[in-house]
């Protein structure tokens, strides 16, 4: 099996980030400008001050903590760099908190070999947990429908490069 999966609890988690969005629809490269201006991106050359600040190396990508809906770029959401704030540190220069509540989530974990990236199978977990997994289980996503821009809520997905190995943790409810 391509795929480990369990259900798991996890108690609430604070989060020093910084602050990404993505739309639904690809920017085009006209746009670009007009997206830079309005939503800007993650500066990613924070990365390593983040891992200081917070106190771990285990970066994070948190998304659809926050959606909009967007006349000119469909629906914008949240697509954060994170890391745990182990050693309680403040927002500010480039940094945000981002709490997340306590929820039950199915945790996938994916291994992959080098013929992909790890953006790639980070899509490849996403697909199976929204094409397979959802619809044969007895759970709604936390991040859509009903429950769309719940505060304190968030698909949280880990990339281990070195050991080929993604972890996804999507917030459900059992219906």
């Amino acid at each position: 099996m391509k795929y480990e999966i369990s259900i798991e609890s996890l108690p609430e988690k604070v989060y020093l980030a910084i602050r990404g969005y993505m739309s639904w629809r690809e920017i085009t490269p006209d746009e670009y400008a007009a997206w830079e201006s309005k939503y800007g991106f993650p500066k990613k050359e924070l990365t390593e001050q983040l891992k200081i600040k917070s106190g771990t190396n285990e970066v994070y990508s948190l998304f659809c903590n926050s959606c909009v809906k967007d006349e000119e770029f469909d629906w914008v959401c949240g697509d954060d760099l994170a890391c745990e704030n182990l050693n309680n540190a403040k927002a500010g220069d480039g940094f945000e908190i981002i709490r997340l509540a306590p929820s039950d989530y199915c945790k996938i974990i994916y291994f992959y070999k080098n013929d992909i990236t790890g953006e790639q199978a980070a899509k490849e977990a996403d697909d199976y947990f929204w094409n397979e997994w959802l619809k044969n289980n007895p759970y709604t996503s936390k991040i859509e429908g009903g429950f769309s821009n719940d505060p304190e809520t968030a698909d949280i997905t880990l990339c281990d490069e070195d050991s080929k190995k993604i972890i996804a943790w999507h917030p459900i409810e059992r219906t």
